[in-house]
Formats: structure tokens, sequence, C-alpha cells
């Protein structure tokens, strides 16, 4: 929010115009960089529809805040209920971005895995029908069962600071927790946002408590007026129940059903698989403090709140003349009445000097003004004349349509951009009447200037160590991204000034489903990707050489050319030495290999980086381009290149190996830095190829959830286990691998399956005398040293005797866990269920669990 207050009075430049534009009141602040980030409304909030959701806000002033711990926690039933149904202003705040969770649709994990739960919550968050959305600075660290120990990682203070602050920011009239702050919400992160919650609106209106976000920050105290609780069950103390299927006929479906068609797009979390139904009928809320007299039994969140006080009276008035203007065929027929009172608003907001009422009047300035623009029919788009995104110094032309679809004239009066890169705006400088149906055009051009950075996530942590973000100088750490690049066109409406905004896109192919505009973002010139990001190699193994390849990208028009080389550790060679590099079109791409020879490897961290030099500049950095379907691209930048760790680890000599992958690992790759020969099987090779020649077939991470061929031909895989293969099973979720349908032996895995959350637990070797933990490297308890997130996840919780259980851990307070690593001979060879989390180590290349895996692929003899 600070960060806002520091576009005051700012003025803009593009060669030949100037513009001044002052953002001047906090709310028009909020409301515009909540508009920044817009998807393409949904067909519900277009036409009749959509403007009379919009003109239902203005008949009242209430607002909510919803307080969770994770994307997917969220209440959208109740959500939707309030914005859409009682026309309250929504905010969600969740306190962390879910990155330690695990990813259904692809291999991204940790940060980036951030980057795609964040856009997966902004189009749920469409559906559900929320105003604004909101982060704290924390990290999900992992699964957890303590509240202590998320109040440890994050800082308790951390977390209060930084909700406070939004509460301060927000200013909402209600807060609803989604937890309650105790045991029964399970997760250490649940409960952690049902206490700071609790305690949040406890103090966020006394001036003595954090007083820098008063006296530096220009925020004010703010007490909301009431505080409730979820979670609650209908046998309990209850003081308001929700009827999730209640039926809209604005929406054409309940706001049950219509707010999980949102949660659907949360994809990496549910792979897209929930289904139109409300998930049950009633949610029940605990009222737990209110400083408004309210009966026991309430129907809404606002009972006992004058959600329409007698200084907005004469607004509210103008607004109840345009909703008995309203016509589905002629929806700007409400638009003379809104437009007085909007008049009438700004009027009210010039004349008082109660800054309370200010800040709720801002709001209510922004409301009127979406109304207004859905009543007319007012659309306005900016697409740019580039499927790519443009580097610095290059020029934009931007294609910008104001389209009026109402029955009214308007006049148009200019466009102006606001841009992360550029001091700068456009101003049309001829006003023009734009007649009902019509549209006004204008080709605008944006010179970028040729230092400016690449656009960026704003936060951003050098470890998984780091449990909080770092932020940016400048931004605004409380939004959901960046900001990017905007349009705004004002207009006039008779006297009375209006505007619309939108993100401008460039279009983006995306076969075969036609072309998605995405946001337009800057990237760098040129982009030097290295991997592995990190590797590992063994100090046992005869060749200790190491391939490192180099991926460069070429953005820029003018193509890059030069020369790319390695910065090695002292005594370090590489072959070549370096390469020379041509690439002529943006999106061309180039591929380099290095063979590198260490020099004195011991069992520690070396650094191995890639520069790239060329046009006199030198070029260090990469990205990760995380683009999925219905989301928006975002850009995760990290330093070309590669920590290397000499690792204490022997492998059976001449192993090959099958993997099936799943929902996407780093496994394959550490199997190979072993030595070892992986092939990726395909669903034809699980049909009809000859199995026997793989010492160990391993099927990935969820691999049950997202392969139906692995499914299909599991019985395969079992007959190549049992005459003699080594079939390993990696951790799948309960919905996806029943062990009674698809292990050799009965075994249960129970909907609650246990995980052991503590990557530090304490662990106890079981059988030791069995040749996983003998050969070819001995195994001991400082091999589950250094472990990262978790120790594993869904173990079996009963099991045949066919099955020997390895080791045994727990968490904090748990009963200890033997259903993680299983194993079971099977005719001639041997089936292990291995749920410890390979996938989250191998990564970032923890000795033991390269350790740990060189065993278990040694344990079939090699194959002739």
């Amino acid at each position: 929010m600070f960060a806002c207050f520091r576009y005051l009075a700012r003025t803009w430049h593009v060669p030949g115009t100037y513009l001044a534009r002052t953002w001047y009141v906090p709310g028009t602040c909020l409301a515009l960089v909540a508009a920044l980030h817009a998807y393409e409304p949904l067909p519900q909030d277009r036409g009749a529809a959509g403007a009379w959701q919009k003109i239902q806000k203005l008949r009242t002033t209430a607002s909510l805040m919803h307080v969770t711990a994770h994307p997917d926690d969220e209440q959208g039933a109740m959500l939707a209920t309030a914005s859409r149904g009682d026309g309250a202003r929504v905010s969600l705040l969740t306190l962390n971005r879910g990155e330690a969770g695990d990813n259904a649709i692809g291999p991204e994990l940790f940060d980036a895995l951030g980057l795609i739960r964040t856009e997966e919550l902004l189009r749920a968050d469409q559906y559900y029908g929320v105003d604004q959305q909101y982060f704290t600075r924390v990290v999900d660290y992992g699964f957890s069962k303590r509240l202590e120990e998320a109040l440890q990682k994050w800082g308790r203070e951390n977390v209060l600071r930084d909700v406070v602050r939004i509460i301060r920011i927000e200013r909402p009239l209600v807060v609803v927790a989604r937890f309650q702050g105790n045991d029964r919400d399970g997760h250490g992160n649940h409960q952690a946002a049902g206490l700071i919650a609790q305690e949040a609106y406890k103090v966020a209106g006394d001036a003595s408590v954090f007083p820098d976000q008063i006296r530096d920050e220009g925020l004010r105290p703010w007490q909301p007026l009431k505080l409730y609780m979820g979670g609650v069950r209908e046998n309990e103390d209850w003081n308001l129940r929700l009827d999730a299927t209640a039926y809209s006929p604005w929406l054409g479906d309940t706001y049950g059903r219509f707010a999980r068609l949102g949660l659907a797009y949360q994809r990496s979390q549910n792979a897209g698989r929930v289904d139109g139904f409300a998930a049950q009928r009633y949610l029940y809320y605990k009222r737990l403090a209110s400083r408004v007299e309210a009966p026991s039994k309430e129907q809404t969140f606002f009972d006992g709140i004058d959600t329409r006080p007698p200084w907005y009276a004469s607004i509210a008035d103008r607004v109840d003349e345009a909703i008995r203007a309203f016509s589905i065929a002629d929806p700007s027929a409400s638009a003379p009445a809104l437009a007085r009172g909007l008049s009438a608003l700004r009027a009210a907001k010039a004349s008082t000097a109660d800054l309370d009422r200010v800040a709720v009047l801002q709001r209510k300035e922004q409301q009127f003004v979406d109304a207004l623009n859905a009543a007319l029919g007012v659309e306005l788009t900016a697409i740019a004349r580039t499927t790519t995104a443009p580097v610095a110094g290059d020029t934009v032309i931007v294609d910008v349509r104001l389209t009026n679809g109402g029955r009214h004239p308007l006049s148009y009066q200019s466009t102006a951009f606001s841009t992360p890169a550029v001091d700068g705006g456009f101003v049309r400088r001829a006003a023009s009447v734009v007649q009902p149906g019509a549209s006004v055009d204008d080709a605008v051009t944006i010179e970028l200037p040729p230092n400016r950075p690449p656009m960026r996530p704003y936060f951003t942590r050098e470890s998984l160590e780091e449990n909080r973000y770092r932020v940016a100088t400048g931004s605004d750490p409380w939004q959901p991204r960046e900001r990017g690049f905007v349009a705004r066109a004002t207009y006039r409406l008779g006297e009375v000034a209006l505007s619309a905004e939108t993100p401008i896109v460039r279009p983006e192919p995306l076969p075969p489903y036609g072309v998605a505009n995405r946001e337009l973002s800057i990237v760098p010139a040129l982009a030097v990707n290295v991997s592995p990001r990190r590797a590992i190699v063994p100090l046992a193994a005869g060749d200790r050489r190491l391939r490192v390849q180099v991926d460069l990208l070429n953005n820029s028009a003018a193509g890059s050319s030069g020369t790319l080389t390695l910065t090695l550790p002292a005594g370090w060679t590489s072959t070549p030495s370096s390469a020379p590099f041509a690439l002529g079109r943006p999106g061309e791409k180039s591929r380099f290999e290095f063979l590198v020879a260490p020099n004195g490897l011991a069992a520690r961290d070396y650094s191995i980086a890639a520069v790239a030099t060329a046009g006199g500049r030198t070029f260090t950095e990469g990205y990760e381009t995380i683009a999925h379907r219905d989301l928006e691209t975002r850009y995760l930048y990290h330093p070309a290149a590669t920590t290397v760790r000499g690792v204490d680890v022997k492998i059976a000599p001449g192993l090959r190996v099958g993997y099936v992958m799943g929902a996407g690992d780093d496994v394959p790759s550490g199997i190979a830095q072993l030595g070892v020969d992986v092939a990726l099987l395909t669903t034809q090779d699980l049909a009809t190829a000859d199995l026997s020649r793989f010492n160990a077939i391993v099927t990935g991470t969820r691999a049950y959830g997202v392969r139906d061929d692995l499914r299909t031909y599991n019985r395969r895989l079992l007959d190549y286990a049992r005459n003699g293969g080594h079939l390993v099973v990696l951790y799948n979720t309960p919905q996806e691998f029943d062990p009674q349908q698809f292990a050799p032996f009965p075994a249960t895995l129970p909907r609650d399956a246990e995980e052991v959350s503590e990557e530090d637990s304490p662990v106890t070797i079981l059988a030791p005398s069995r040749p996983e933990f003998t050969t070819p490297n001995a195994i001991a308890a400082a091999d589950f040293d250094g472990w990262v997130e978790q120790r594993g996840s869904k173990f079996f919780s009963e099991w045949d005797p066919a099955y020997t259980p390895m080791i045994e851990t727990h968490d904090q307070g748990q009963r200890p866990q033997r259903g993680g690593w299983l194993t079971a001979t099977y005719g001639r060879g041997h089936y292990t269920y291995f749920a410890y989390a390979l996938h989250r180590q191998l990564p970032y290349a923890v000795p033991g669990a390269y350790r740990l895996l060189a065993n278990l692929l040694s344990l079939a003899p090699v194959r002739q």
C-alpha cells in the first residue's frame, strides 16, 4: 500500500508528449492495482448480468475479509454469497502461496509452484467475486502438524505485523477466519492463520501496536466490527448458517456450485478434478467478537451493522433509482441515475473531513465507475503488435480501442499508459464523440528505455531455508503480483468524468485453442539457462566428468551473437573451453554442452557459472517460463549457474532403469547423475516393450494419478517384478493409488494417510542387515541429515506380512510411522513402496537421498 503513495503527482513522458496525472487517494490506488491484473471478465460479469451485480454493490457499504493459510483453503461459496449475493466488498488474505505443495500439472516446485498457485487463485477469485486478493510475505515451508512450528519458522510477530497492516489497508467491517487456531485445523499453517486472524482483529485498531505503520507508511488504525471463525459443525455452538445451495438467477447457478467452478482452476492441487456440486449444503460460523448488537442466530455476517449509514443515504437513493430503471434489454437505462449517484458521491467525498468515511467513499467511487462501464457497455482493449515479449530498447506499437456498447453517446477524452518500465504516457489530444455501437481506435508507440531491467516477481528468496520473502524496493508487498503495463481511457457521460482501465496484452498463439492474450512483460535480450541447477558427482566414480548444459534464448529482434564460457573453480577445466553463438530472431534457441573435469573434488559444494558475452554486454541470468493454459505466463529468474557437490556414493555398474514420469519431478536427472542409463517409459513401452532389460523400473511422483496408461498396464509391471525385476513405486495420494488394486500384496493407504512433515524427524533403521542398507553404500542415521522440507507423505497404515518395513520415523507428538518404506520379495524379484520425498531431496543434492536411491536401484542383479 505504501508503495502506492509514491506515485503521487507523478509526471509521465513519451517523446513529444507530456501528461501530469495524480493518483491522489489510497482507495483509488488500491482499486487500480486490482484492475491491473484482471483476467478476461467471466460471461456472468459481462452484459446485463455483470451490470446488475455491480449495481448491487453500490447499495451497501458492507465489507468482509476472509483469512486463510494457502490457496484453496478459502470457502468459495461463502465468498460468492457475500460478494455476488449480498453485494459486499470482499477481500481474501492468503498467508502464503502454497510453494511447498506438490504439482499435479507439471514439473514446477517450490517458488515456481508458488507463482502457479498465485495465478490459479486469481482465476478462482473471479468466480468467488473477490474484489481484492492479498498475500503476506511468509512462505509455505511444507506440511506441518504443529502451530508452534509455524510460529517458529515464520516468527509470530512477523505474521501478525503483516496481517495487521493488511487489515489497516483494507479496513473491513467483518473478518472471517477460515480456521480456528487450534488442533482441529490440522495443518500448522492453518492453525497459525486462525490464531493470527483473531489476534490481528484485537490489535489492528490500537495505534500503539506496530506504530511504524502509522508513522512511516501513512496507515491509520482500524477496528473491524465483527469476527467470525469457520469450520464449525452443525451440532456445535454457531451463530450463522450459510446455505451454499442458494440459487442466483444472475449466475444461473447456486453460489456453491459456481464457486467450485473457480476452485477447479486450482489444478496444480486437484488436477482439475473438482465437480460442479457444492461440497456441502450448509457452512456454519461462530461469532467470536462483535462491537455491535446482533442476534444469537444471524442471517448474514452484517446483522447489526448499519451498511447504509445516513451519510451514504442520498447516494444510495440514486442507486435505487438506477435499479428501478434497470432493464435486462438495456442496462444503460440505469446510467443516468448512476451518474447522478457518482456526482453526489464525489461531492460528499470533497466535503467531509472524516478520513474513515473518505476511505469508504473512495472504494465506492471505483465501484460506481465499474458499474457505469458495465451498464454503458464500455469496453477498452490494448493489444501490442507482437507475439513475443519485448526487451529493453524495443519500440512497441499498441492498438487501443474504446467501444461504446450502450445507447448513450460518450465523449472520449484521452488514453494514457502506465508502465513499470517507462515513466511515460500518451494522450489523445482531440476529444471525440463515440456514438452507441461505435468505437474509437488509436495506435500508440511506446519506446522502452535501453537500460530497463526485466519485469520479475517482486518477492524473492535466496534459498529454501528462508521462510519469508524479501521484497523489492518500491514494490507493494501485499498485492498478488508485480505491476504491469496498463492503458487508461478517460471519457464523459454528459458532464460526469469516467475512466476504463485494462492491462496491455500481446497475442500468443496457443494451438489448437486459438490465440490467448498474455499480459505484456519485458524480458532480457538474452537468457542463459544452465542445467542441472544442482548436480552431484559420485566421488567413487571412475569418470568424474560432469555434463553441463547451457541453453541460450534470444529475445532481441536484432539478434544476439557472441561467446559463451564457463567460470569454473580453480583447477577445473571444460571441453570446449568456450563456444561461439549466433541467434537471429526472437524465440530462437541454441543448446551447448560442456564436459567439465573437476580437480581435487571433495564432499562439498562448488559453483559453475555460465557467462554469455554479446554486443559488449555480459548476460549471467536465465529464467523459467511458467506457462499453463488459462493462466498468465510468468517468469522466474535465477542465476546462470549450477552448484556441484561431491557425494560419497557408489552404485552397481551397468544398471539400466526405466522411469514412468508422473506429475513431474527431477528424479530421472538424479538417477542419471549417479551414472545410470535411465529411459523414460512411454505408453507403448508399458504396453509392449521388453521390460526385462531394466534392472529397476521406478514410477514417479503421483504417476498413478496422471498416467492412465500406468493403471492400464500395471499388471505388466507386476509381472516384470515377479520375473526378477525391481519395481519401485514413489509417492502417490490415496485418491490416485489403491494398493489393493495395484500392489502385489494387500495393504491400506487411507484417505487420511499419515505423513512425516518435519525434515529433521528422528529415523530408526528397522532392517539394518538388508541389502538396501548395506550395498553398495552403508546407510546410517547420518544419511537422513540435511533433508529438505519433509521426510515423506502418504504412508501405508496396514500391510500384508509379505512386506518388510524398512525405517521408522515420526513428527513431534506423532506415533511412530513404519509405512513409508515397505519392500517385499515378489516371485524372483522385488516390489518397493517408497513414500519418502526423493523428488524434493534430489534437486537439492541431499547426499543421503542419493545414497538411498543408489542402493534401491542396485538391489536387482545386473542383467546381461
